[in-house]
């Protein structure tokens, strides 16, 4: 009998999600060429794997010294589901869509559901809320 889990996808992603510095490189190939990722509360939205791709790196590296609580990560069907807490010193060149001061601290609530199709990541929401915990200076 084989064990599927080791090489389903949304398994995979689960797996790789234990390491979310090194997400962007280790999930690259679950990412559909169409991908689509949004994160409403920045008011972004970036189609294209390799697009998302480049900013999931640049996210992975403002976040690189979060302290992070992972409240739940759980398959439902063909989405994963990943909510996590993130703290952290907001870096010098800023967050895309959020407006914030470098040096302030932050926390950052974060659910991130990606939908999976024919093995892919299809599309990625990304539900955030941002707190200034303390202002810089």
């Amino acid at each position: 009998m084989e064990d599927h889990a080791a090489t389903d996808p949304l398994s995979l992603a689960l797996q790789w999600l234990q390491r979310p510095a090194d997400w962007p490189q280790t999930a690259a190939a679950l990412y559909d060429a169409a991908v689509c990722w949004r994160a409403p509360a920045r008011g972004l939205l970036i189609e294209g794997r390799d697009a998302v791709l480049a900013h999931l790196c640049e996210d992975a590296r403002r976040f690189a010294a979060a302290e992070q609580v992972v409240l739940r990560r759980v398959v439902a069907g063909t989405r994963l589901i990943d909510e996590s807490a993130l703290t952290f010193i907001c870096p010098a060149d800023g967050i895309a869509g959020v407006e914030l001061t470098a040096g302030d601290r932050i926390e950052l609530k974060r659910t991130r559901l990606l939908s999976f199709a024919g093995g892919l990541i299809v599309d990625e929401l990304n539900l955030e809320t941002w707190t200034v915990l303390q202002r810089a200076g």
